[in-house]
């Protein structure tokens, strides 16, 4: 039997690594540079994104268990 946890070690990361996005936003939005603060704003993106899709996967997969 092949196990295979819904949580693996990248949603954690994934999770810590937004949580360090949104403390470090707080010092880089003081530097009033926009060529930081887009790409970093882009970056921070794509990791919820990343969160949200994982998530609703294994809400929806949730029922099948």
């Amino acid at each position: 039997m092949k196990i295979t946890p819904e949580l693996d070690n990248a949603y954690f990361i994934s999770t810590l690594l937004n949580i360090f996005f949104l403390l470090g936003l707080i010092f880089i939005m003081k530097l009033d540079n926009l060529f930081i603060l887009i790409p970093y704003a882009i970056v921070m993106v794509l990791n919820a994104i990343y969160l949200v899709i994982k998530a609703a996967k294994i809400a929806y997969n949730k029922p099948n268990i």
